[in-house]
């Protein structure tokens, strides 16, 4: 009854979240499932009280969303989403994240004015602090000034919703504020309060993160930080990269095998220590407590130290919940129920908060338990009595093998399609990985940071206690993590698969394990057969059928920056540009690449990096270092700025040169394409064949590199297309020499529309039929500038800008 319930709960909540979008739709499947129950109650095929009071589960869930779904910002709100800063004050509500030189906090109870007592409408910010110089804690009162915007995020084919997933946690404004000072203490809770607690946890959370980047290096630290107290922050994208190929990047999130191991350790640990208890103390304990009760009891204040050290975040929570009930289970000696288990603690957190949902690590991490709940049966197939003298240890090894192998195999079997629509990949590595890293992680890397842990709250200090060991074991952890990560086609990147063909998978994969005894072989083996069929479509994941004729032009939103996918119709195809890279957010890997893999693009036959600023090339290393390239051209000027270093790092270690593109130079051709190069101006020391070095000549400044950029032209037949990259009035001026030639049906507008590049003639001769804007929201330059957009409308031209219409993508 209980699994019914639950389903029944979790479809309400999800039928919730759509019902104001889509309320006719919502109303049809609500008939359609009570008339699909009452068809199988019929048939005897379902109980009827299961049926029931599942579709009224359902229905307390859907109206449970409507009740405790967040509210939309308030008016009053909503008018302090201007450019003029405003001074807030908030409470701190959430554990501050930390990462390399920012910190975010969540502020609930804000209020705005001189005297900070008006109150803002808004129920909870998010704070963006770069160069933070102080630490906060849950229940302080703090004060900022800054510009309040709404949640937002890149909008593109298939992508990634930041600002969705933002508001699906209930944050209503986001602020960010740079510089040491920027927030500052207004009021402390008074002691003790319901903070007191909390309060505590959290100074010793923050005692030890300064202790291990005082005492490690940044690969360990990232490590320990990650799997002692759930700061994962501090990994490096590329070392989380590494975790993703290898299939062992939810060792970073703390969660249930963390958790698990430390209380299967404790566990065993006590009951064994006290089953070697003097016989007369044992039977003195033995009339009290058994050994295993002790045992049960003693586990849950480590585990619970755990939780909150590692900043008790959902996926946290859940496995402590989980382990509280199976330890409670114990206690009153009855066997495990792992899916009464998970549908309680499953329950206990929606309750809490419904848009958990839709939280990934809630998702993975209950669909794996899930898996392991309903493979336990497979795995566990050892006679009750073992033969005299006991079982061999070839025969146990092999029985654990055996054992791990259907487990691990359902878990990464169940997760698989989750792992492809979120991260575009196929972790298969996984299987053999973790039979290495988790017990290597769960039995030395966490016991021990978690010992060196207690051992430095206690005993105080500004260095981590054993940090040499811990320093030993984290580089121990990455090296077999390297190891694994060079097996080649371990990163095995997909398209993400359709959200219909997912619930096609996981129903035949639920009526085979659920039903299996019931099933006849006629019915088994055409499921096991679509399961494979749809497995081994998503790892091929082959690329899209396109049209002989038609060639598709897409201009990606990545914010204040180009990128343009560019697919001729025999299959060629060109990315001009890869948007930016900041420590925190790589375009290029965040947005360019799950594109390319959602329409199976693995290879790039040209990769052009307009000019070397960092909104143009910034995001091209991520893309150069996961995709195959044919050839890679630039406009000849070398920066030494790092993002562009990194760029020219990566095209040698590909054994890829950069070749300068310059005006007259045919870069790509095909039966029906052809792509000219309009700028830079040929070189004057030799031929334009694009093979020239780095001109060091050139000035460094913004103007000169914007009027050097790549101009391209594309013709498609009698389709064509303009990308002017940043050109300015001077380049566009030097343009007008090519005349009619000029005209283009789709223009990418040059430097996002700035001023500087506003020149009437040059516009009047392209007379774009469509004129696309690629721009970023509250952009600090003021782009797109009104007379420029006004000037592209006089000559007839659709404006489109991504920061209003996401991704633009044309075929002809």
């Amino acid at each position: 009854m209980l699994p019914a319930l639950t389903l029944g709960f979790l479809a309400g909540l999800l039928l919730g979240s759509y019902a104001p979008f889509l309320p006719l739709t919502v109303t049809g499947l609500l008939l359609l499932s009570a008339v699909t129950i009452t068809v199988l109650e019929h048939r005897g095929a379902l109980d009827r009280s299961i049926g029931h009071a599942a579709f009224l589960a359902g229905l307390v869930g859907l109206l449970y969303w409507t009740i405790s779904s967040h509210p939309a910002p308030t008016v009053e709100g909503s008018r302090l989403f201007t450019d003029t800063p405003v001074r807030l004050t908030g409470v701190v509500r959430q554990p501050v994240r930390r990462f390399p030189g920012r910190a975010v906090l969540v502020l609930t109870d804000c209020r705005f004015g001189p005297d900070g007592l008006q109150p803002a409408g808004l129920d909870r910010v998010r704070v963006t602090w770069r160069e933070p110089d102080a630490a906060f804690l849950l229940g302080d009162r703090v004060v900022l000034t800054g510009k309040l915007r709404a949640p937002s995020g890149f909008k593109n084919p298939g992508g990634f919703d930041y600002g969705a997933y933002l508001e699906q946690q209930g944050i209503e404004a986001v602020i960010s504020v740079t510089g040491p000072g920027h927030v500052a203490l207004v009021d402390q809770p008074a002691t003790p309060s319901w903070w007191t607690p909390w309060r505590i946890v959290e100074r010793w959370r923050e005692r030890l993160r300064v202790s291990a980047l005082h005492s490690l290096d940044e690969s360990a630290a990232g490590v320990y930080l990650g799997m002692i107290l759930g700061q994962s922050g501090y990994v490096t994208p590329e070392a989380r990269d590494l975790y993703m190929a290898t299939g062992t990047v939810h060792i970073l999130s703390i969660s249930g095998s963390h958790l698990g191991l430390i209380a299967m350790l404790c566990f065993w640990a006590i009951r064994g220590a006290s089953r070697l208890l003097p016989s007369r103390w044992l039977l003195i304990l033995s009339r009290r407590i058994t050994p295993t009760r002790l045992a049960a009891v003693l586990t849950v204040p480590p585990v619970t130290f755990y939780t909150l050290l590692a900043g008790y975040e959902v996926a946290t929570v859940r496995s402590w919940l989980m382990i509280m009930l199976l330890l409670w289970a114990l206690w009153l000696g009855r066997p495990n129920p792992v899916l009464v288990t998970l549908c309680t603690a499953a329950l206990a957190i929606l309750l809490h908060d419904p848009a958990a949902l839709f939280d990934i690590s809630f998702q993975l991490s209950f669909l794996s338990v899930l898996a392991i709940g309903l493979a336990l049966p497979l795995a566990q197939s050892e006679p009750d009595l073992p033969p005299e003298g006991g079982w061999s240890i070839h025969h146990r090894l092999r029985t654990w093998l055996a054992g791990y192998s259907v487990v691990t195999g359902s878990v990464t079997l169940a997760t698989a399609p989750l792992v492809a629509l979120y991260f575009n990949q196929i972790a298969w590595l996984g299987l053999v990985a973790n039979l290495i890293i988790i017990p290597f992680a769960g039995f030395v890397v966490v016991p021990l940071g978690l010992a060196s842990a207690v051992w430095g709250l206690v005993v105080g200090g500004d260095a981590l206690p054993a940090a040499a060991l811990n320093q030993m074991m984290g580089d121990g952890f990455i090296g077999l993590v390297h190891l694994f990560a060079r097996i080649p086609g371990a990163e095995w990147h997909v398209a993400s698969p359709a959200v219909p063909m997912m619930v096609l998978f996981y129903g035949a994969l639920l009526v085979l394990l659920v039903g299996r005894q019931r099933l006849a072989r006629s019915a088994t083996i055409p499921l096991v057969t679509a399961l494979a069929l749809m497995l081994g479509w998503w790892t091929w994941s082959p690329r899209w059928a396109q049209d002989s004729s038609v060639v598709r032009v897409t201009f990606l939103d990545v914010g204040q920056g180009d990128a343009a996918v560019v697919e001729f119709p025999e299959g060629q195809t060109i990315l001009i540009d890869g948007g930016s890279s900041y420590d925190s957010l790589d375009l290029g890997r965040a947005v360019v690449g799950p594109y390319l893999w959602d329409r199976g693009i693995r290879h790039l036959d040209h990769l052009i990096g307009t000019h070397p600023q960092l909104d143009h090339v910034g995001g091209l290393t991520s893309v150069a270092r996961k995709f195959a390239l044919g050839r890679y051209w630039g406009n000849g000027i070398d920066r030494e700025e790092r993002f562009h270093q990194r760029l020219r790092d990566e095209l040698r270690a590909k054994g890829i040169p950069e070749e300068r593109a310059e005006a007259g130079l045919v870069l790509a051709e095909s039966p029906s394409c052809r792509m000219v190069v309009l700028n830079p101006p040929r070189a004057e020391n030799g031929p334009a064949d694009g093979r020239h070095g780095p001109d060091t000549e050139v000035r460094r400044d913004g103007s000169t590199l914007n009027n050097l950029s790549v101009v391209t032209r594309l013709v498609c037949g009698a389709h064509t297309f303009l990308f002017a990259a940043d050109i300015e009035s001077k380049a566009m001026q030097r343009l007008l020499d090519h005349g009619d030639a000029l005209q283009s049906e789709v223009l990418k507008v040059p430097h996002h529309g700035a001023l500087s590049s506003l020149h009437d003639e040059w516009i009047r001769l392209v007379h774009a039929g469509d004129a696309v804007v690629s721009v970023g929201p509250h952009n600090p330059y003021g782009h797109p500038v009104a007379s420029v957009l006004t000037a592209y409308r006089e000559v007839g031209s659709h404006v489109w800008i991504t920061r209003e219409e996401g991704a633009v993508w044309v075929t002809a």
